[in-house]
């Protein structure tokens, strides 16, 4: 249904936005490419369960989901973490081809096109390296195959986040609300799903995750997953404000827009950031304390090693001995960026402003 919260609904609204701001390649492709995409991808989805049965036995117990506004140090988090070998984790050739059959038709693929060196959709450079490889964020899942995720406004068609028209609509989707709730349980079903069969393929080892958007459906989440422990991460609002932006002109789709639309479009992410912030507060006052522990980018900087401790106490595990060698190492590195954000006044906000606007972030974490 047009303009309804499903994935065709979504699909529809995309096209139409993309239409509205004369982006015609881009739906051209978008329209016939991404429904192919899908139907292969849930056909074979299907054919899992007749083919690979036994990844259904398999259950979620207590996963780890790391949550934090873009550019709070989460992916760095999540990839250390990864790094202990002692959780499923999944990666981008993951999320492109969640199924078991499929990956097993499509074997040749990443390697060819890592040996190929063309396996890279973005650099690091830009802010965010995405690679087949490399461990990403499972809300690329529900992005590519559900059309259920902050992503589109916010990477793939940013023009929704500000058109008079759709604005309204995109606002409203992927949050928990009446509207949304049999969606947003539906895709964390979809998810579970998912974590199930990388589970199965991992040996069952408990389920790590990261995707900052979760937590605009966090009771969603813990309705599907009630034993789910949460590390949220906060850091500075003007410092994520300056690097999502800086890294919003760098990588695709934001490089593609006008100095105009840009302009458009960070006054309406700016109102989104102060949601994304205030829901973490919001979460803090719904979830038993057992179930979540709060670290700052301060923490992650000055106190790296005491940081990784604390989370692994409070997800249940002993971290092995290998993984203490690798994080001893780590901590006695000290970060280089190797890209220079604008500030706040570039991107015509100013710190009083965001101090005033996040003042209940300073105030809890800053002061």
């Amino acid at each position: 249904m047009i303009g309804s919260n499903t994935t065709f609904g979504v699909f529809i609204a995309c096209l139409q936005v993309l239409f509205r701001h004369r982006r015609y390649i881009f739906f051209t492709v978008f329209f016939f490419l991404l429904p192919l995409y899908v139907a292969i991808n849930r056909l074979f989805l299907f054919l899992d369960y007749i083919l690979f049965s036994n990844f259904q036995k398999k259950e979620i117990k207590d996963p780890v989901l790391i949550m934090g506004f873009n550019r709070s140090g989460t992916t760095f988090f999540h990839h250390l973490l990864s790094k202990s070998d002692q959780f499923t984790t999944s990666t981008t050739w993951d999320f492109i081809i969640p199924s078991i059959s499929l990956k097993k038709i499509l074997w040749f693929i990443r390697p060819t096109l890592s040996f190929l060196d063309i396996d890279q959709l973005e650099t690091k450079e830009k802010g965010h390296k995405v690679a087949l490889d490399d461990i990403e964020e499972d809300e690329m899942l529900l992005f590519l195959h559900k059309l259920d995720s902050k992503w589109i406004s916010n990477n793939l068609i940013p023009w929704m986040k500000y058109d008079k028209k759709f604005k309204s609509f995109t606002s409203e989707l992927y949050i928990d609300s009446k509207k949304n709730e049999k969606r947003n349980i539906n895709s964390m079903h979809f998810c579970r799903e998912f974590w199930k069969r990388q589970t199965a393929y991992q040996g069952g080892k408990q389920l790590l995750s990261k995707s900052n958007p979760f937590i605009f459906r966090l009771k969603s989440i813990m309705k599907v997953f009630p034993d789910a422990k949460i590390i949220f991460i906060v850091r500075d609002p003007i410092d994520t404000i300056t690097s999502f932006f800086s890294m919003q002109e760098r990588i695709k789709f934001g490089n593609l827009m006008t100095k105009e639309e840009l302009n458009l479009y960070r006054n309406e992410a700016y109102k989104e950031i102060i949601d994304w912030y205030q829901e973490t507060e919001n979460a803090k006052q719904f979830l038993d304390k057992k179930h979540f522990i709060v670290l700052t980018y301060g923490e992650l900087q000055a106190n790296l090693y005491e940081s990784v401790v604390k989370s692994f106490n409070f997800i249940g595990q002993e971290m092995n001995t290998n993984f203490k060698d690798i994080l001893s190492e780590k901590s006695s590195i000290k970060h280089v960026k190797k890209h220079q954000n604008k500030t706040i006044d570039d991107f015509g906000f100013t710190a009083k402003q965001v101090k005033k606007d996040f003042a209940f972030v300073y105030e809890e974490y800053f002061s």
